[in-house]
């Protein structure tokens, strides 16, 4: 079960992009729906009214957007501390939804709730 993904501003790279369509995943950047430079409500809207999961590195802004509005296919966060040896590097976070993706088909649920990628590294 391929997921269909939103990366936010904070979260678009080419790399990542990439290697999440190479792993079978649907994905939409903020440049393919003229949204750059959104505001992070707009973005989480966007990502809540097509049924995309929201994949951040900005969790703060997007846990309280959640705690307003549970009506989402779901949200990932990336926690980010500036430490090479925590923070997630691209392909880890290409894991790590692989690992949701996985635990989804046994009973994860992902729409309207929120998962910590860095929880999932493996």
């Amino acid at each position: 079960m391929a997921l269909n993904l939103y990366l936010d501003d904070c979260a678009d790279s080419t790399r990542l992009y990439q290697r999440l369509v190479d792993a079978g995943h649907s994905v939409t950047r903020p440049r393919d729906v003229n949204l750059t430079g959104a505001d992070d409500e707009v973005h989480f809207n966007h990502a809540a009214n097509t049924g995309l999961v929201l994949v951040t590195r900005n969790p703060r802004d997007y846990l309280d957007l959640h705690g307003q509005n549970r009506n989402h296919a779901g949200i990932f966060l990336i926690y980010a501390d500036n430490d090479p040896d925590r923070d997630m590097g691209v392909e880890q976070i290409v894991a790590a939804i692989g690992r949701i993706e996985q635990a989804s088909e046994s009973g994860l649920r992902i729409a309207g709730e929120v998962q910590v990628l860095n929880q999932w590294r493996g």
